[in-house]
């Protein structure tokens, strides 16, 4: 049996890594592309290739069209087919800026990086997909995309993710009668190395909670559900794989408001 065909972007370090590495052991063949991460990259390639699967590391600049068609086409050269399209990329001002702060630059930058960029991606496989009536969309958001959840100090980057989750189920109404699902994946703070860490990385490893480390595995085996041949009926579901952390954090606050208002507003708020 042909093996399936997933096009990950962003993958020479971070989630991206770990999400390889698991949809090449689900038996996935694996076009990527990286950034500045050549070398991790050709590393990468070299697992997969140990796993079993082909993969085809691509120098693509995210941000450009015709360097995205470029990635795409070069898959599609190597391997014929994209099945599966998982969009990893997603750029973060990490400095604590309000919005108003914001200059053109910045926000186009927010806007292209975590959601036009798809809709070019989505554009160069959809036709593909719909004529072999299967496919698989997969986006990653950020706990509480699925709720347009504000985010202080982060508003251009939660609102293009809010905007890539109601593309998603969007996508996911208008194409399932061909067959393609479209969901998206929401982690929760997985942080430096731990996203390139599988399980068996931390295997003994425990936390003061006394359980085991999250690691980039802990989203990228939602990531392979959701690109599984069989997961036809899980469609425009945006699912968040946080351990309920966010939960947790309102309960630890101690009894809600009476009047009716929340006692916490969004985990990322001060």
């Amino acid at each position: 049996m042909t093996p399936r065909v997933a096009f990950v972007t962003s993958a020479g370090k971070g989630l991206g890594h770990a999400m390889v590495l698991t949809l090449a052991s689900a038996g996935f063949d694996v076009a990527f592309t990286y950034g500045q991460s050549e070398q991790e990259a050709e590393e990468l390639a070299s697992e997969v290739h140990g796993k079993g699967q082909q993969a085809l590391p691509i120098h693509c600049d995210l941000f450009d069209r015709a360097s995205v068609a470029d990635a795409v086409d070069a898959a599609k050269s190597k391997f014929s087919t994209i099945d599966a399209l998982v969009h990893n990329f997603g750029p973060f001002v990490f400095e604590r800026k309000p919005l108003a702060d914001y200059d053109e630059d910045m926000w186009q930058r927010m806007m292209h990086g975590n959601l036009t960029n798809f809709f070019w991606l989505y554009r160069a496989v959809i036709h593909d997909m719909r004529s072999r009536r299967f496919g698989r969309l997969v986006t990653v958001g950020y706990d509480g995309a699925g709720e347009a959840r504000g985010w202080r100090y982060r508003a251009a980057y939660a609102a293009a993710k809010a905007g890539l989750a109601a593309l998603t189920r969007s996508i996911a109404r208008e194409e399932r009668t061909y067959g393609i699902t479209a969901n998206m994946v929401c982690p929760g703070d997985i942080r430096g190395l731990d996203k390139m860490r599988m399980f068996d990385d931390v295997a003994g490893e425990l936390t003061a909670e006394g359980l085991r480390p999250v690691v980039g595995e802990d989203v990228a085996r939602a990531v392979a559900w959701f690109c599984h041949e069989n997961s036809q009926e899980v469609n425009g579901t945006v699912l968040e794989v946080t351990g309920a952390r966010e939960i947790v954090a309102r309960d630890t606050l101690g009894p809600q408001r009476t009047d009716g208002a929340r006692g916490l507003g969004s985990p990322h708020e001060d």
